[in-house]
């Protein structure tokens, strides 16, 4: 079995065979059945971006609003970021947005702001990423939502009936706004949460991740609606939950 070790967030070490691979930490889509599918569409005029995207981390290739990108085989990988080394508000408000279409089986990873910044960036804005997984049944684990600034509605029903989704992320901002995580897991039917600790729901899940966090009203109302029981509905800030769930 190969072991992989990592240094710095970017590179890791195959062991045992001395070979280096570099691993960018960009928005990265993997293949868990070949001639799996994405592709980024847009619904009205939300913000006008240039994305560019990449199959090796290293050669990039300005991406065509809504052309599909074939993953051919399993473990095939593309990996989006923005040109713009400066930030950019990706959706405008609940009718103008970016989402992911994405056919089969595909595994999210690394850093979700790479689609806002070349670089980047710990802030969001209003309506950021609403939407942008909804009804995705192919996607399989979230990528890393690192921001720490917040905005009104920035994360809502983003993974709206994702049923195949198996993981949580780490949530680490500490103020939370008007609706940011509002309706965000809605229908993941395999997330799983419980108010208590048991053989089969052992791991904490806290929002946020860690510290003490402040909020406005309806921060996270339906944030775990219809999700699989023994907990489906709004959580509490500063509350430790357990889930079945990996937490990435």
């Amino acid at each position: 079995m190969n072991v992989y070790l990592y240094q710095n967030n970017t590179e890791k070490i195959l062991k045992n065979a001395y070979i280096w691979e570099y691993v960018p930490p960009y928005l990265c889509f993997t293949a868990n059945t070949a001639n799996s599918t994405v592709q980024l569409t847009k619904t009205w005029s939300p913000t006008s971006v240039t994305l560019e995207t990449s199959t090796d981390g290293s050669n990039w290739n300005t991406y065509t609003m809504k052309s599909t990108i074939t993953l051919s085989n399993i473990w095939d990988k593309v990996y989006f970021r923005n040109t713009s080394e400066t930030d950019t508000w990706f959706n405008v408000d609940a009718s103008n947005y970016y989402k992911f279409v994405m056919s089969w089986s595909i595994a999210g990873s690394w850093d979700i702001t790479s689609l806002l910044n070349k670089n980047w960036t710990t802030t969001l804005g209003d309506h950021c990423f609403y939407y942008l997984f909804l009804d995705c049944t192919s996607l399989t684990t979230t990528p890393k939502l690192s921001a720490t600034t917040l905005a009104n509605y920035c994360y809502t029903y983003m993974f709206r009936w994702c049923t195949s989704l198996l993981t949580l992320p780490n949530l680490p901002a500490t103020t939370l706004v008007t609706y940011c995580y509002f309706g965000m897991f809605y229908y993941c039917s395999n997330i799983k949460l419980s108010t208590t600790q048991t053989w089969e729901y052992q791991t904490p899940y806290r929002i946020p991740t860690t510290w003490t966090g402040i909020s406005a009203s309806n921060w996270g109302s339906q944030m775990f609606s219809s999700t699989w029981w023994t907990f489906t509905w709004t959580p509490s800030i500063n509350t430790t939950y357990y889930t079945s769930n990996t937490v990435e």
